[in-house]
């Protein structure tokens, strides 16, 4: 997989996230799990609530340095993955809110353009019997669709849901706000929060992966 970083690499700098997906329908799990661990690397299988590509396999990062540190890290494991007989679909960096570059004010935001956005995960911890359908229809106006871990099994009667809200031409600010917007609806409705997690996305090789879930224009963009 030949990957492109857009952008200038030194632009950000701090702590990230990077994610290496794999092809989901063309991957053996169990494979690739023995791949992971053997290599001592972190393997996550994510489900989307809906979309295009609604299974994704991915191996997860984390670094500290600049945005091209990272971006040279990520491929030296699509380098191993391919080796390894696996096909990667995709390479996604994520800074913390700290980092430098991350636009603190819309204006900045939308300089940076449609690809770099604020990204919110909420961690609930639902009873067996929830009304998943019932939750996804009170987040997508705000900007929202749930996911799920499903290589995490917790104990009988509880499972997990992750609540994402993507931002798009917002700065820090006005996405803090989208997101206390979120957390509290949810909060009013009886929902037990477990974890809230903010990143900025600096790049991603291949957002239509995602296409079909989240709904961009549910919130100002």
């Amino acid at each position: 997989m030949h990957i492109t970083l857009a952008g200038d690499p030194l632009a950000f700098e701090g702590d990230f996230e990077t994610h290496v997906t794999v092809r989901g329908d063309r991957t053996d799990v169990d494979h690739l799990e023995r791949w992971a661990a053997g290599a001592e690397l972190k393997l996550t299988l994510i489900t989307l609530g809906r979309g295009r590509v609604p299974v994704q396999p991915m191996i997860t990062l984390r670094g500290s340095g600049t945005l091209g540190a990272q971006y040279t890290a990520a491929g030296v494991v699509v380098g191993r993955l391919e080796t390894a007989g696996f096909e990667v679909a995709r390479v996604k960096i994520e800074a913390s809110p700290c980092t430098r570059g991350v636009p603190g004010d819309d204006e900045a935001a939308l300089r940076l353009g449609a690809g770099c956005y604020f990204e919110h995960h909420v961690k609930l911890l639902l009873d067996a019997g929830c009304d998943v359908a019932a939750l996804t229809r009170l987040v997508v106006p705000h900007g929202a669709h749930v996911s799920w871990n499903a290589r995490r099994v917790l104990d009988p009667g509880r499972h997990e849901r992750f609540v994402t809200q993507r931002c798009h031409g917002l700065g820090l600010a006005a996405a803090g706000k989208s997101l206390e917007e979120l957390c509290t609806m949810l909060y009013e409705c009886g929902y037990e929060i477990v974890s809230v997690e903010r990143e900025f996305v600096v790049f991603d090789s291949d957002a239509s992966l995602d296409a079909g879930w989240i709904e961009r224009n549910a919130i100002r963009a």
